[in-house]
């Protein structure tokens, strides 16, 4: 069985702020895309999301 590749320093960057976009604009994810954000977030315990709530 073959492990999935890592996950690339781009994708970490963009999920890092995909992930403070929905919370800065206080959106919801439905269960398959969380899924795959945790997923993701497994793979990039290092990275840190920063935001501000939108007005």
């Amino acid at each position: 069985m073959s492990r999935a590749a890592a996950v690339t320093p781009r994708a970490r960057i963009y999920a890092s702020d995909w992930v403070a976009t929905k919370l800065r604009w206080k959106l919801t994810v439905d269960t398959k895309e969380q899924a795959a954000l945790e997923k993701m977030a497994g793979d990039c315990p290092d990275t840190v999301v920063e935001y501000e709530v939108g007005p």
